[in-house]
């Protein structure tokens, strides 16, 4: 069985009245606050009989003591009301009444647990029942890079580092609200962009057939805080701040967010530049570029 690490707060000698007379020495010693013990705790004991989702409060017990979270409470009443039936237990084999287990609602909400992003910075240790919550929230869960055969994953920070001293890189740094032109080279998948707030970019360009995809992504660990738009085009020429001949243009309401953990994938708008508007003899595309910070 899966066995977590769990730090269960236990209430002070104050609060209780007696503790062990070494306790708080045994808990100085080992480097944890006052009134803190650490414990192995069998995973599934904290989970809903029914569900099984990890219980959390409000949690139920029937009158034999088997316990259950709120929303499966509630569908058995539903389910008692449509049968005509009072609530049943399962384990008991026979209808019964629930109340609440506010001992079991003390323990749960006491037993923490730290973040999976720990390797990557996170010192947070959160409730068992809101672990899930928080990692899907985490911003420090690790970003991957998206050169091919590269396998490094890290924090964003780390990402970026990796990314000029791994790959030589050279970010070019940017504000928002204004115009940016970009040299691409035909062949070339990545260019790493980095906004003011220090939010990480990749104009990436796809080789087709009929032309070079280009699309942005910011590179983060989840769709959170601030949102951007983004536009995107290119021209034959441009003379004297004027573009002439063909001009293509694609705009971006929302940029996409990405850990590239499942590397990059071309998003819904992107710009399809044809052959002919590479710049020559280099081959380069010329790029213009402006990243909007969207307002809340």
């Amino acid at each position: 069985m899966a066995e977590v690490a769990a730090c269960k707060r236990i209430k002070t000698e104050k609060e209780l009245g007696a503790r062990p007379d070494g306790a708080a020495a045994v808990a100085a010693e080992e480097g944890r606050p006052d009134g803190e013990i650490s414990a192995k705790i069998n995973s599934e004991a904290l989970l809903c009989r029914i569900c099984p989702g990890p219980l959390k409060p409000p949690i139920f017990k029937c009158e034999a003591g088997h316990v259950l979270c709120s929303p499966c409470l509630e569908k058995l009443r539903l389910d008692g009301f449509a049968l005509k039936l009072e609530i049943f237990c399962d384990l008991c084999c026979k209808t019964t009444s629930y109340r609440r287990c506010v001992e079991l609602e003390l323990l749960i909400n006491a037993i923490k647990v730290p973040c999976s992003n720990q390797t990557y910075g996170c010192n947070e240790s959160i409730r068992y029942h809101e672990k899930e919550k928080h990692e899907s929230e985490c911003t420090h869960a690790p970003c991957h890079c998206p050169e091919t055969d590269c396998t490094f994953r890290g924090a964003i920070c780390c990402l970026l580092e990796h990314f000029i001293t791994a790959h030589g890189w050279s970010p070019t740094n940017f504000s928002y609200n204004k115009p940016l032109k970009v040299s691409v080279a035909r062949d070339h998948c990545f260019t790493l962009l980095v906004g003011e707030d220090q939010s990480m970019f990749l104009l990436t360009n796809t080789l087709t057939g009929i032309g070079n995809a280009l699309s942005m992504v910011c590179v983060r660990p989840h769709e959170s805080g601030p949102n951007y738009s983004c536009n995107i085009s290119a021209a034959n020429s441009v003379v004297g701040g004027k573009a002439e001949g063909r001009l293509v243009f694609q705009k971006d309401p929302l940029v996409l967010s990405s850990s590239l953990s499942g590397g990059v994938r071309l998003g819904k708008f992107f710009l399809l530049v044809p052959p002919e508007l590479a710049d020559n003899p280099s081959g380069e595309l010329t790029v213009h570029i402006r990243v909007d910070r969207l307002v809340a």
